[in-house]
């Protein structure tokens, strides 16, 4: 019983990190289509760590009261979400709505990874 766990906490984490560089061969390309700039592309892969950082000591010390389980779960189904929302920003024309949608998307990204 211990070691399926394990597997599924080895494939969670897999994916979680997976999550970091999976858009980074399709966002440059759709943000180019919508004249923004290769610098607000980097500062939206940086945000995805700063997520990270920012969030990490609060799940840490939240993990004993919620469970191993729950966090992981609940940060692979957010992280899912924020994926499929992220489907939308190719159906948006405004460029102040896709840097918004698009920061705020991968902030939450960066921060379901530290649930995992």
């Amino acid at each position: 019983m211990l070691e399926r766990k394990i597997v599924w906490i080895m494939i969670c984490t897999l994916i979680s990190n997976s999550a970091y560089a999976l858009i980074a061969p399709f966002l440059p390309l759709e943000f180019k289509e919508k004249g923004i700039s290769g610098e607000m592309v980097g500062m939206m892969f940086a945000i995805y760590s700063v997520a990270v950082i920012v969030c990490s000591p609060c799940v840490g010390s939240s993990v004993q009261y919620v469970g191993n389980t729950n966090m992981i779960s609940l940060g692979v189904a957010v992280m899912g979400m924020a994926f499929v929302l992220f489907g939308f920003i190719a159906a948006m024309d405004s460029v102040s709505s896709v840097l918004a949608l698009g920061f705020t998307l991968r902030f939450v990204q960066g921060a379901s990874s530290a649930f995992v």
